[in-house]
């Protein structure tokens, strides 16, 4: 399991009171599989660390859930359409196995900027990060093919197929759950 303060670390040498004010801001709680932690039409006021579990993010279009995002541990979880905004989102966060979550608010961050401007780096290399996360994500659809998804997929999270129901990864993968399965029986022969 990964801590919060492990990933930034990661990003760059912080000092010991930058390091200490983030662990006081941050809020570390376990969350049951299936709880909804954003709700569309709602501010997202945090981003989330994931320690331990998944999360999906995900939003309806055509009475239809479409999974936008798939975050496992080491990894961020947000609306960070709201989060950087203030304003409702879209999206929808739920938490798909019993995880271990790390918290902070915007307004934290906001407040930690302010009084520790070494953190202000980390933030920007944080983004930067997931900005890149995302670009990686729109060139699957740009530049592969379904199966190509699929087997890039299979290479990032190699447990995904007994964390993650099928039809929500058929959904991040843009097919059907017939086209999976399909994709499925080819990659078993």
């Amino acid at each position: 399991m990964k801590s919060f303060l492990d990933y930034a670390s990661a990003f760059m040498p912080l000092s010991t009171e930058s390091l200490q004010a983030i662990n006081q801001i941050a809020w570390r709680r376990h969350i049951p599989k299936r709880t909804i932690l954003q709700r569309a039409s709602e501010v997202c006021p945090y981003f989330h660390f994931i320690e331990k579990g998944v999360g999906r993010v995900y939003y309806y279009h055509n009475e239809q859930e479409i999974t936008a995002w798939l975050g496992f541990e080491g990894q961020i979880i947000s609306a960070i359409d709201s989060f950087f905004t203030g304003k409702p989102t879209d999206y929808w966060i739920e938490i798909l196995e019993d995880a271990q979550i790390c918290s902070i608010s915007n307004a934290d961050i906001d407040w930690l900027f302010t009084h520790f401007p070494e953190t202000e780096r980390l933030g920007r290399l944080m983004i930067t990060e997931n900005y890149l996360r995302l670009d990686e994500r729109m060139k699957l659809f740009a530049f592969h093919t379904a199966e190509q998804r699929y087997e890039i997929l299979l290479r990032q999270f190699p447990d995904i197929l007994q964390r993650v129901s099928l039809r929500y990864i058929a959904s991040y993968l843009g097919i059907t759950q017939v086209t999976l399965s399909r994709i499925r029986a080819e990659f078993r022969q």
